[in-house]
């Protein structure tokens, strides 16, 4: 373990060759990938619980609120210190806080002043998505009485990995002996003199889809939580966004004399948001924006 310290403090005869920051492109794009993989990891957790118990709805008892944040905190808690875990295999000692990245997006982190050779980095940052997903896999396998419960710690873990999962994917693009040091502020990569410096940009395709793509799945969600109140204000018995009683239903509202009862069906407005989003995409490709013409 010495000299994995030794090898990894030594900075000399390295040059930095790229960063990795939180801008506001990336943190749209981490949104978008992460309300993306909540329906993905929901769609394939669901799958593996009805293959395990055979049922096809979740079999959720009283006190559904309160273990539920429990799992959900618990979860969240058990990722950071997985990393720690693995930063103190690699040598290193683990930090730990948290943030709100522009005022929008929330995060938790565990970092250290060490800087560490790109695959033992990609190790840390992909290790709670790993072994949290096994165990949830086997816990289910095993114990199909409280396959239900693994529901929330399986999903929160997968979807709050999506920010690991695009550090692997812009680290692997450098070479093996590259050291990575991760700061409050971003990541930053040192190489040989030897090595040609890599600018990794933030703005390309997938930035201008997630643009998009969060802009229109949150305005529509947003709309469709408001509008049952306003139809009720307006005295309006029924109505229907799409076709009644279909996979292309979008939103139902009904008013019987007492109250109102509405119904809001996520895979559609999903499904319009991402369209929205490629669509956007693809008609600004090659089109540079006017923040990357004057930096």
């Amino acid at each position: 373990m010495t000299l994995i310290k030794q090898q990894l403090f030594n900075l000399d005869g390295r040059k930095e060759l790229g960063k990795l920051e939180m801008s506001k492109e990336v943190v749209v794009t981490l949104m978008g990938m992460g309300t993306l993989a909540l329906f993905a990891f929901g769609f394939f957790f669901t799958a593996l619980y009805t293959l395990f118990t055979g049922k096809v709805g979740f079999d959720f008892t009283s006190g559904t609120i309160l273990i539920s944040v429990a799992l959900f905190i618990g979860t969240v808690v058990l990722h950071e210190l997985i990393h720690g875990v693995f930063i103190s295999i690699y040598g290193g000692k683990p930090r730990y806080g948290a943030g709100i990245a522009y005022f929008i997006l929330p995060y938790f982190y565990a970092t250290t002043k060490t800087a560490f050779l790109r695959n033992q980095f990609i190790v840390i940052a992909i290790a709670p998505l790993v072994v949290i997903s096994l165990v949830g896999i086997g816990l289910m396998a095993a114990f199909p009485s409280i396959a239900h419960w693994i529901f929330i710690p399986f999903v929160v873990n997968a979807s709050g990995a999506v920010g690991d999962l695009w550090v692997t994917r812009n680290v692997l693009r450098y070479p093996e002996h590259v050291l990575l040091e991760d700061r409050k502020t971003g990541l930053i990569i040192y190489g040989k003199e030897t090595d040609k410096p890599m600018n990794i940009s933030t703005t390309g395709f997938s930035s201008r889809f997630f643009e998009v793509f969060i802009l229109c799945f949150f305005a529509l969600g947003i709309l469709m939580g408001i509008a049952p109140i306003a139809l009720d204000i307006l005295g309006v018995e029924s109505f229907t966004i799409g076709p009644t009683n279909s996979l292309y239903t979008i939103f139902e509202f009904h008013s019987p004399e007492k109250g109102f009862d509405f119904t809001l069906h996520p895979l559609p407005i999903l499904a319009i948001s991402v369209i929205a989003g490629l669509v956007y995409a693809i008609i600004k490709l090659g089109k540079p924006r006017n923040d990357a013409m004057t930096g």
